[in-house]
């Protein structure tokens, strides 16, 4: 375990503009944060709209208006990106972070991608950032991996010990003040997990458990003795001290607000050794705890073969839900395209609910991912059969019993999607694949974000047409309507040979290529939403496969103009005091000698002499990651003298007893913060 101290971080300019932005927050009233919150902003220009009605019926495309209303919200671009390499908003340059631009990008001048975002009011925001690498070699050199909001800003989380300690692409809240970063950018190692204690502004390193390690522990076949690749992929809190964390191979690791325990499923329970793909952990209405996870019907890095049901005919679990408690798997089975031998074939891949109990799914054919954070090609583990239709991507409406009953949710096969490679597959209009998913909050409707493949009338001699996507973002209604939008910009190709300009106003998608699409989605009001993209990619000259356009990622804000419709969240949450302030009780020294004196007249009496030790002082130390508790004294003649800690009667630090010869003495208690004492005292 390792703690990093906000105190040591060694970039003291961006802490110290962190805590100021929060300090600032604070300070404000409710009406001057919403008065921050509702800057004029401008509509993202070249924005396009489809909607399709419940029978399918597709309306004519529209443009985003100039500026937003409250009649009409609309997507306006966060400008500066707020998401610099040096801690800053970058202002200067338009590329990403990537070890591929990194000779043409000026130091502290390019842009880290967000793969995650949570929010626990509208303005209590975090966001993880990684650079995008092809093998992840820079990942490792990120001191700004973690983010936060405040209703104003965005600033780099205090004491965030960098990306070499802390590697991940997941952040999550923890009740109030704690939050969590979880998962491996490279996503093949067992990373431990990465948490902020709010209480101290420390950052806190935890590794797996044994028991953890153990389980995914393989013999290759050349005898060595190594560790599956995967990682743990989500995890879901419904109080500081109580988060559950999945991963693939079925593992599930539980915080208690002390430790991390294993709590995977017995190896009996094969048909409970999915991947888990995304989680979610709140409060209802009434203040009680629930969860939810989502998982897929196979693993993808163990073999193409699907899961078993736990009987047969059965299909294996995709979500499992909590009342705060464990996990338990729920009998639901999402819209799939079923072959022979492999019935099940839709992976669950993001979840969301609102306080309400109304939740949303969105899922992926079998084995397909998006990975924000490396440069990556799509590897169908189980590809489907060339000749069958192609399979949904959907978007279904869900409870914690199973599926809604009261909302149904657009038609099963309203987004498809089909491999490009798969070239005797049955044409979709589209292909889809998802990252992330909120819900609205009083509509009970979704927004989804992800990336499109559009189908293209090209001959296909076009690189960028044959293997690229762009962001979408789709609003999915209980009716079954549907509203697609699409980022447009002026088409850098159009002088040149490519066919990809999509319309005669030149305009094409605002990023293409292996890795454009929305990589997170986060929901906090009718009119407050966030959504973040990935850099892309663009072949100037199919001639030419390194003349390029470097697309930079993007931050897109719903909004109608208008303070957001919701409460403003604070930091007030009653906790424990951390271990650093928890008072400890020093019990007095021995009791004072009484040693036998012969006086004048031979009579034996005793005399009380004074104790030997006085004026005990306690003094908490940290060295690096080590707390001790000094107990400094002064003596008045040579003793022997240790001191134990004791926590509920028992001893948990002990220093040992010596000879005190001087005037002075001190004794060094080394603290645990799983087992901080409540007491010391002092032994002979």
């Amino acid at each position: 375990m390792r703690r990093s101290s906000a105190a040591l971080l060694p970039h003291l300019g961006a802490l110290a503009g962190a805590l100021a932005a929060l300090g600032a927050v604070a300070s404000l009233s409710p009406a001057a944060s919403s008065a921050a919150a509702a800057t004029k902003r401008t509509c993202v220009a070249g924005a396009i709209s489809t909607t399709t009605s419940p029978a399918g019926t597709e309306g004519e495309p529209t443009e985003a208006p100039a500026q937003p209303s409250p009649e009409g919200p609309c997507w306006a671009e966060v400008n500066p990106y707020p998401f610099g390499s040096e801690g800053v908003p970058v202002t200067g340059s338009t590329l990403p972070c990537s070890e591929f631009f990194s000779e043409a990008v000026p130091p502290g001048q390019c842009k880290l991608t967000v793969t995650s975002m949570a929010f626990r009011a509208w303005n209590r925001g975090l966001a993880a950032t990684v650079p995008i690498t092809g093998e992840n070699e820079e990942s490792s050199k990120n001191p700004y991996g973690v983010w936060t909001f405040n209703g104003t800003s965005w600033v780099p989380s205090p004491g965030f010990p960098g990306s070499s300690h802390c590697p991940g692409h997941t952040v999550l809240w923890a009740g109030k003040k704690d939050y969590w970063l979880i998962g491996d950018a490279a996503e093949v190692s067992w990373s431990g997990l990465c948490r902020f204690d709010g209480a101290t502004l420390e950052w806190e390193e935890l590794p797996l458990p044994p028991a953890t390690l153990a389980r995914v522990t393989e013999v290759r076949p050349s005898g060595e003795v190594a560790l599956k690749p995967g990682e743990i992929t989500s995890g879901a809190c419904t109080a500081w001290n109580n988060c559950w964390f999945f991963g693939t191979y079925g593992t599930v690791v539980h915080w208690n607000g002390e430790v991390l325990a294993d709590a995977s499923p017995e190896p009996a329970q094969s048909w409970l050794d999915g991947e888990y793909t995304a989680a979610v952990g709140q409060p209802d209405l009434a203040g009680s705890p629930f969860g939810v996870a989502v998982s897929a019907t196979g693993e993808s890095f163990a073999s193409e073969t699907p899961l078993p049901g736990p009987e047969p005919g059965q299909a294996p679990p995709e979500i499992d839900v909590s009342a705060g408690g464990p996990f338990s798997p729920l009998s639901y089975t999402p819209p799939t395209s079923p072959q022979e031998g492999d019935p099940y074939r839709t992976d669950l891949v993001a979840v969301a609910f609102d306080s309400e109990g109304q939740g949303w799914v969105a899922g992926n054919p079998a084995s397909l991912r998006l990975a924000p954070n490396r440069i990556h090609w799509l590897k169908e583990y189980r590809p489907a059969v060339h000749s069958l239709p192609a399979a949904p991507s959907p978007l279904a409406p869900v409870s914690t019993a199973g599926a809604s009953t009261s909302c149904e949710g657009p038609p099963a096969r309203r987004f498809t999607y089909s491999s490009p490679r798969n070239l005797g597959a049955i044409e979709p209009a589209g292909a889809y694949l998802w990252s992330s998913i909120g819900v609205i909050p009083g509509t009970g409707e979704a927004l989804a974000g992800g990336r499109l493949q559009p189908k293209h009338g090209g001959t296909g001699t076009d690189p960028n047409e044959a293997a690229s996507g762009e962001p979408v973002i789709a609003r999915a209604a209980c009716d079954g309507a549907t509203t697609v939008t699409r980022f447009r910009t002026e088409d850098p190709t159009r002088s040149g040979t490519s066919a990809t300009a999509v319309a005669a106003d030149q305009e094409a998608p605002a990023q293409t290529g292996a890795t454009a699409e929305v990589t997170a989605i986060a929901v906090n009001a009718t009119n407050d939403a966030w959504a973040a993209t990935s850099p892309g990619e663009l072949v100037i000259n199919p001639l030419e496969v390194l003349n390029r356009v470097e697309e930079p990622p993007h931050l897109y804000r719903l909004t109608n103009g208008l303070a957001p419709e919701a409460p403003a969240g604070n930091d007030e949450e009653e906790r424990p005091l951390p271990p650093e302030e928890q008072p400890i009780e020093i019990i007095e020294p021995p009791l004072p000698e009484q040693v036998p004196t012969l006086d004048t007249v031979l009579k034996t009496r005793r005399v009380h002499r004074k104790a030997a030790v006085y004026a005990v002082k306690a003094a908490l130390h940290r060295d690096g990651q080590n707390l001790s508790l000094y107990l400094t004294f002064r003596l008045r003649r040579a003793t022997t003298l240790g001191a134990e800690g004791l926590r509920h009667g028992r001893v948990v630090s002990k220093a040992r007893p010596r000879r005190f010869k001087g005037r002075t003495g001190l004794l060094v208690l080394s603290l645990n913060r799983q087992h901080w004492p409540t007491k010391v005292r002092f032994i002979g």
